[in-house]
């Protein structure tokens, strides 16, 4: 055969191929199901049942697409196993406090990072969690924004460095983790006003087997929303999680016995844009959830909710430090009224993050510094009545490598005032991070009392002794001073009220 007739012969049989090859989807790897630990059924526990507050009776519309709003983000192509946090932190919370504040979520700086999250509960490796661990950090800690935290790519296990950024992430809290059964008006009431005659109203994520998961990729039945992508098949392995962002009436789907069923939810994937689903959105017919011989495990029948606020820290630690191996260590706080104290009989308050996660690796990350800056929220429920705060590290060997490391700056910023008061740790730093429970303690107090030999300080008091010492109650001056930081000081001295040998040095940054 002429080589030309050949190569024609080739490309001819070779174009059904790849025609086959474009409807296909990419390939992509299933994490292992992750573990269901006594935390996260916990969790699951503790969430708040939805219930419909607003008017019961409201006449739902056809359809609702809340993933068209501005509030909700752009698609996410997830890194690794990530998805229930990309379900739960980047799309569903992103979306709620958007909405909330009326945010365009188009913006990196609207949109939360869940990288941040993952990398705090996949111990520095490619492995599932859930979306309500994800929730549960969110609500005792806070979500760094993708502004601060970065894009994926630069990110992979990665721990960010830098207070400020862990100051703002505290802001963004979920307050509420709701849990819905399967009734399918009940889920769409809230898609539609969340229950709460609010508009547009909320998402929801859910579980579900991606492996062997079937499509109708070119859906022309009818529909209000004029998506072309339609489940026909559940998948039988590989648990992913995914986010209803609307649902749509006028959908229909014939199952394999020929039965034609009615409506469906919109279904947002986190797999990008350029997967085969449409616009990275398919449709999830209602019956599936009807189905009682689905397993939960095949399709989850309880799917989650948030609810979320702006959080203002009133009391902050700053700490910096550096270490190298992150899941040693745990960080917390106790809270005393007497200052005096040295062995506080309490226990620690254990902050979300920063507990024994992250892997054998330094601080940042594999291959990353040792180095870290950042934040813990100290406020309390009673924070006038607080004297003395301890910061406690404790730090104990985990999986194969004993990591060392120092504390190297350490303040509590009180942030209840028009101006921030810095109260910083006192003793030489830095200092070593032994393997037991670390405290160190920082008194919210700027008045030291030091004994003195009677003398006048020059400008400091209105009167004098024969003496030549300060008139006990004298009036002291004010002196403005510079740190060795660089940082602008005010500085009294006092002769005490009841010995004239005593001076009161009191101080604020």
């Amino acid at each position: 055969m002429h080589a030309k007739h050949l190569l024609a012969t080739i490309i001819v049989l070779l174009a059904p191929l790849a025609l086959a090859a474009q409807l296909l989807p990419p390939h992509r790897r299933v994490a292992p199901a992750p573990r269901l630990t006594p935390e996260v059924q916990r969790i699951r526990q503790e969430r708040t049942p939805f219930r419909v507050t607003a008017a019961p009776d409201v006449q739902l519309p056809p359809s609702v697409d809340n993933s068209q709003t501005r509030f909700f983000p752009p698609l996410i192509n997830q890194t690794g196993g990530s998805c229930a946090q990309a379900a739960g932190i980047g799309y569903m919370m992103t979306y709620e406090l958007n909405r909330l504040l009326q945010r365009d979520a188009s913006h990196p700086e609207n949109r939360l990072s869940y990288l941040f999250i993952w990398n705090f509960i996949n111990e520095g490796e490619d492995q599932g969690s859930f979306v309500e661990e994800g929730l549960q950090i969110a609500k005792g800690y806070g979500v760094m924004s993708e502004a601060d935290f970065g894009t994926p790519g630069l990110t992979f296990y990665k721990w960010a460095t830098g207070y400020e950024l862990y100051e703002r992430a505290m802001h963004n809290r979920a307050t509420e983790i709701l849990a819905f059964d399967d009734s399918i008006n009940t889920i769409k009431r809230y898609l539609y006003d969340a229950g709460r005659d609010e508009h547009p109203g909320g998402v929801l994520t859910y579980s579900t087997d991606a492996t062997g998961w079937e499509f109708d990729l070119n859906y022309s039945g009818p529909s209000a929303t004029g998506y072309h992508c339609l489940q026909t098949r559940l998948g039988y392995d590989g648990p992913h999680a995914l986010t209803i962002v609307g649902y749509d009436d006028l959908v229909t789907y014939t199952d394999d016995l020929g039965v034609t069923h009615t409506g469906a939810f919109i279904v947002c994937n986190s797999w990008g844009d350029y997967y085969y689903h449409d616009r990275g959105r398919f449709y999830l017919a209602y019956d599936f959830f009807r189905d009682p011989t689905i397993s939960p495990g095949t399709l989850s029948n309880r799917l989650n909710g948030v609810r979320v606020s702006t959080y203002e820290p009133e009391v902050i630690c700053h700490v910096g430090f550096s270490y190298t191996s992150r899941d040693d260590l745990t960080f917390g706080m106790i809270a005393t009224p007497d200052r005096h104290v040295t062995s506080p009989s309490t226990a620690p308050i254990y902050s979300p993050i920063f507990r024994h996660q992250g892997g054998d690796f330094n601080m940042q990350g594999q291959f990353r510094q040792a180095e870290m800056d950042m934040a813990i929220d100290f406020t309390t429920s009673n924070p006038d009545t607080i004297q003395k705060y301890f910061l406690s590290i404790f730090a104990t060997p985990y999986g194969k490598k004993t990591g060392s490391g120092q504390l190297t700056s350490l303040e509590v910023i009180d942030q209840r005032g028009d101006t921030p008061v810095h109260y910083p740790y006192r003793a030489a730093l830095p200092v070593n991070i032994h393997r037991s429970n670390n405290l160190f303690p920082i008194p919210l107090t700027s008045l030291f009392e030091l004994p003195v030999s009677p003398f006048n300080w020059m400008g400091a008091s209105s009167g004098t002794t024969s003496a030549g010492s300060a008139s006990a109650g004298s009036t002291a001056a004010t002196f403005l001073l510079r740190t060795a930081g660089g940082r602008p000081a005010k500085m009294q001295i006092q002769h005490s009220e009841d010995n004239p040998h005593v001076v009161s040095i009191r101080y604020a940054l």
